[in-house]
């Protein structure tokens, strides 16, 4: 008897062993989240539009600054370099941003998976662009840093946000392809922007959204977002959007990313 219940003692922990290896295994797959976007036309809404079609509330106004070389050698292997700072606040933010153009959500994974992600990094953001025809699979990361004397909502000294940039890299942005590449494409970025931006925290058809309004050498963009986990879920908020928008004549026909509204320029 002594010996039957040695052996199912270990049985038991050998099960949940095994068990809790495939949970942490499942928990560690890269799973993306989905954020569904759309420019809507800028000419019918003010402010005080915004407030009422959106039950929304101000939220912050912003300088948004791109950075990567003359020839965007960044952007044309797919990274984004984003720095953001607040009015009225000493926060700023960079945002390192990996994507994957024209490429299936499937081979995506698999090559972000071959560069050491698992899935389980909680400071890393791995998400499913959704705007127009595109769907985009992106890999994220955000520093928050506060301003300093070079770099705030007044004034941003190129070359201090360019080493600030180099400070905060994250290894695995570093080392995509290589540290020597990414080093001496940084050192040769200029600055794109910067974009004034408001952004709104409100609803749309009974969904969180969020409204930003972006103004660049003359132009307006406004672009409503929102963000869902469950990818089917996404889908059927991405069409009900899409026809609500349209039926009321809110639908841009512009539908540039934000990264593009303002490097295109």
């Amino acid at each position: 008897m002594k010996k039957w219940a040695v052996n199912f003692y270990l049985v038991v922990i050998v099960l949940v062993s095994i068990i809790g290896f495939s949970s942490t295994q499942a928990k560690a797959a890269i799973e993306p989240g989905n954020e569904i976007k759309f420019n809507i036309k800028s000419e019918p809404f003010t402010e005080s539009d915004i407030l009422n079609v959106f039950q929304a509330t101000k939220k912050d106004e912003v300088k948004i600054y791109f950075f990567d070389t003359p020839n965007r050698a960044f952007l044309n292997e797919d990274y984004i370099h984003r720095l953001r700072v607040y009015k009225g606040s000493n926060k700023m933010d960079i945002t390192y941003k990996k994507r994957f153009v024209n490429t299936p959500l499937d081979e995506a994974i698999a090559i972000t998976e071959s560069h050491g992600f698992t899935g389980a990094e909680s400071n890393y953001k791995f998400e499913t662009d959704i705007k127009g025809d595109n769907r985009t699979f992106t890999i994220s990361r955000k520093e928050s840093l506060k301003t300093t004397s070079k770099i705030s909502y007044d004034a941003v000294d190129t070359s201090a946000a360019k080493k600030l940039i180099l400070e905060n890299v994250p290894k695995k942005v570093l080392n995509w392809d290589s540290e020597a590449w990414y080093q001496n494409t940084l050192s040769q970025a200029v600055v794109y922007g910067p974009a004034k931006a408001t952004t709104y925290k409100g609803s749309f058809a009974g969904y969180a959204a969020d409204i930003e309004v972006w103004q660049y050498q003359g132009e307006i963009m406004v672009e409503l977002s929102t963000k869902e986990d469950d990818a089917l879920k996404a889908a059927v908020i991405e069409r009900e959007w899409h026809d609500r928008l349209a039926t009321a004549g809110y639908l841009s026909e512009d539908q540039r990313g934000k990264t593009a509204f303002v490097m295109d320029k």
